[in-house]
């Protein structure tokens, strides 16, 4: 009886963690009024930072930017960010605040295959489209 209910206990276990991370991974259902604007720069460290925030036609400050809360640390979590925007978002690229740069070019394009991937529209200054 105790094997049966620990069994029943780890079942239930795995369902919930399983439905809290499917649930973390879900799609946004439709695009964003103005779109996404994507921000990328080195942390002290040397490491990636990404921050998406909603498109506007205010011009954001570095402060703005490298104080969101929505950071993402790499280019794997950025993937995973960008595979849950809506099908079809526009997603804008720019490097144009002091303080900001885009990766390298290699890395720019393994993170355009992704958006594409995930049939979502990455625009930049930085490469041809």
């Amino acid at each position: 009886m105790k094997l049966f209910l620990y069994l029943i206990a780890i079942v239930w276990t795995i369902a919930a963690l399983n439905g809290s991370c499917s649930e973390d991974d879900k799609r946004e259902e439709k695009p964003r009024f103005k779109g996404v604007e994507l921000y990328s720069w080195k942390d002290r460290e040397g490491n990636w930072v990404f921050v998406l925030l909603d498109g506007t036609n205010e011009l954001k400050t570095k402060e703005r930017i490298k104080g969101a809360k929505n950071q993402t640390k790499g280019i794997q979590d950025l993937k995973k960010a960008l595979a849950r925007l809506a099908v079809g978002e526009q997603v804008f690229w720019t490097d144009r605040i002091e303080g900001l740069e885009f990766p390298p070019e290699k890395t720019q394009m393994d993170i355009k295959k992704a958006a594409e991937e995930a049939k979502i529209v990455l625009r930049s200054s930085e490469y041809k489209e």
